[in-house]
C-alpha cells in the first residue's frame, strides 16, 4: 500500500471523459481496510500554471515541483489542488497486481509538510473524512 508522499505511476489511468493516459499522483495518506488512499493529480503541462511560484501557489491551485528540486520528477511538475481522487483498497491491490500501478518515488518529509500545509488552504474543498485522513496525527 502507499504511504503519504509516494509518487505513483498509473498506466493508462481512465479520466473522466473516458480518456486514458498514464498518470502520476501523490499519496496523501496511508490506506487500510476501512478507508481509501487519497492521491492528487499531477501534471507537466505549464500552459494552465504558467507563472507558479515554486512551492504553494493557492492563487493557481497548484503545489509547483521544480525539476531541480529532486524530488522523484523527471520534469517541471505542477501537484493539482484541491481536486482529490479516492482510490479504494480494492482498485489498489487489482491495479498492482495487474501491473497498472507501481510506486516511482516519494516526496521528501519536508516538501510533503509544505504539500500538506498548502492543501490546508482548501479546507473548505475537502470533504470532513478526507480532512481527517490526510491530517489524522
Amino acid at each position: 500500500m502507499p504511504s503519504p508522499g509516494d509518487i505513483l505511476l498509473y498506466q493508462k489511468y481512465r479520466f473522466e471523459d473516458g480518456s486514458e493516459k498514464d498518470k502520476l499522483f501523490v499519496a496523501l495518506n496511508a490506506a487500510d481496510t476501512q478507508s481509501p488512499c487519497l492521491v492528487l493529480k499531477t501534471t507537466s503541462q505549464s500552459k494552465k500554471y504558467s507563472g507558479s511560484k515554486r512551492g504553494c501557489d493557492p492563487a493557481r491551485k497548484v503545489f509547483y515541483v521544480p525539476k531541480d528540486w529532486n524530488e522523484s520528477f523527471d520534469v517541471d511538475t505542477y501537484i493539482e489542488l484541491p481536486h482529490i481522487v479516492e482510490f479504494s483498497v480494492a482498485r489498489l491491490i487489482q491495479a498492482g497486481l495487474q501491473r497498472q500501478i507501481r510506486p516511482i518515488g516519494c516526496l521528501s518529509s519536508n516538501r510533503l509538510a509544505q504539500l500538506k500545509n498548502c492543501l490546508k488552504k482548501f479546507k473548505k474543498d475537502l470533504s470532513p473524512r478526507q480532512w481527517k485522513l490526510i491530517f489524522k496525527s
